[in-house]
């Protein structure tokens, strides 16, 4: 399956969409910071400053004024309309033809299998079950803390079995998977991440822990808006665990920014920079080619003459056939790592890779008209973990990233009855809970609302009824 892969989105779907109409793609995966703003209400449900709210271009594609040309998925990041997101916690369609994976999820799309988690890791939100619902209008601190997953969140991905022809999306990175890349060239281009490296703090060890015991094919994030590539053969190599010790090290509490959160304000002031460069026209509004060589990518110069323009692209050519064959590198058990940038211009934001699928001979891709589906095994896990999550609140921070192997054994073991259950079914009736129909969306908020307001999604309704009820 073409794939094309953005990084943060930051509202620029139009200019997303122009970009990726130049290729033969299949589906569109954003790994957050969609910014999925219907009306105003919506802009004042996103945590940026002030001076960096826009509406972009999301609401031209929920109001129908113009339809995706791509089918599109994507997660939430921390800079989300996430009053929003949250009518759809489960999951379901922002606008028709574009799917939102919820705050976790795995789903079927053409027999290609697709995990994610929605938002970034902040220690002490983590430790706490997410509510069942924020109030609105939010304040100081819940507008930040809905975008942190919760440990609940997590479980529901941890007691999936390893899944190697699966490919799985995160805003945040892993933490320490900087070292089966190169760091040095990360340092070199971000060098305000050296201390975050040296002090184990750069991603999520949750989401570490995660890519150890999914160990997916492809893992894809975004975030810290550079682009990278790594590579872990789970044959020569072991991951070892973040320790407690190490995390600990840099002490959060609810009233403090984490540490990815100032490493986005830095890149703002970055942001902030280019709009002043390019004050005549809008950030998102760029037509120049996509670069791929993350090499190069500090030193291009705009004055080239068309005889080093020339040049260049030969040369990014053999660049990205490099880069392809690197990710695309065949082992028998390994995980291709790639981040990526936000869409400003000149920046590696998009990545196209052509993907070997999960299962050809699965349901979804038996049918054009039906190619979306539920995954079978996570459902069997959100219902186990949703009624026993309370469960969680007895682990410890060092129990939620080493879990109690008692604990661990009797929650699969209630998973694999429910999965079993679920792949009894016959066609009709499996059809009946797992297909996701294409035409779900349904408008909730109109474009002009102007007063804050809790609306239920239908959509949210019918998974819950299918489901958890």
């Amino acid at each position: 399956m073409k794939v094309a892969i953005e990084g943060c989105c930051h509202g620029c779907l139009d200019h997303i969409y122009r970009a990726v109409a130049k290729k033969n793609i299949d589906l569109l995966i954003i790994c957050g910071d969609v910014q999925t703003i219907r009306n105003k209400v919506d802009l004042q449900c996103m945590n940026v400053p002030d001076k960096y709210k826009s509406m972009g271009s999301f609401q031209d594609y929920y109001s129908g004024r113009k339809k995706a040309p791509i089918f599109t998925i994507f997660i939430g990041g921390n800079h989300e309309a996430s009053n929003y997101l949250e009518e759809l916690k489960y999951g379901g369609f922002v606008a028709p033809n574009i799917y939102y994976m919820g705050r976790t999820s795995v789903i079927w799309y053409k027999g290609l299998r697709i995990g994610g988690i929605s938002g970034i890791y902040y220690k002490s939100d983590f430790m706490q079950l997410a509510p069942n619902e924020y109030p609105i209008p939010f304040n100081h601190s819940n507008i930040r803390s809905i975008y942190h997953y919760r440990k609940d969140d997590y479980f529901k991905l941890k007691l999936l079995d390893t899944s190697n022809k699966m490919i799985f999306t995160s805003h945040d990175w892993p933490e320490g998977i900087y070292n089966y890349g190169s760091v040095n060239k990360l340092l070199k281009m971000k060098p305000f991440f050296t201390n975050d490296v040296k002090t184990h703090s750069l991603g999520s060890p949750f989401n570490m822990e995660l890519l150890k015991s999914i160990k997916p094919n492809y893992w894809f994030s975004a975030h810290l808006h550079v682009r990278f590539v790594a590579n872990i053969d789970w044959n020569k190599k072991r991951v070892n665990s973040v320790s407690d010790e190490k995390v600990s090290k840099k002490v959060h509490t609810e009233n403090q920014n984490s540490a990815d959160e100032i490493v986005l304000e830095m890149d703002m002031s970055d942001e902030e920079n280019i709009v002043e460069k390019h004050e005549n026209k809008e950030v998102c509004d760029n037509h120049d080619e996509i670069k791929l060589d993350i090499d190069d990518e500090n030193s291009v110069s705009s004055q080239k003459s068309e005889e080093e323009k020339s040049e260049d692209a030969k040369k990014e050519d053999i660049n990205s056939s490099m880069i392809k064959e690197n990710l695309d590198l065949e082992t028998p058990i390994s995980t291709k790592f790639l981040s990526l940038d936000k869409c400003l211009p000149k920046r590696n934001y998009l990545e196209y890779l052509d993907l070997e699928l999960t299962d050809k001979n699965h349901i979804s891709n038996k049918h054009k008209n039906s190619p979306l589906y539920y995954d079978e095994e996570y459902i069997s896990s959100l219902k186990v973990i949703e009624k026993y999550k309370l469960k969680l609140n007895d682990l410890s921070y060092k129990d939620l990233l080493e879990p109690p192997e008692n604990l661990i054994s009797e929650l699969k073991i209630l998973k694999d009855y429910q999965l079993k259950e679920y792949q009894s079914l016959n066609r009709e009736e499996y059809n009946k809970l797992f297909k996701i129909p294409l035409h779900s969306f349904v408008k909730t908020a109109p474009i002009n609302q102007t007063e804050f307001k809790v609306y239920k999604n239908k959509q949210t309704e019918t998974f819950m009824g299918k489901f958890l009820i």
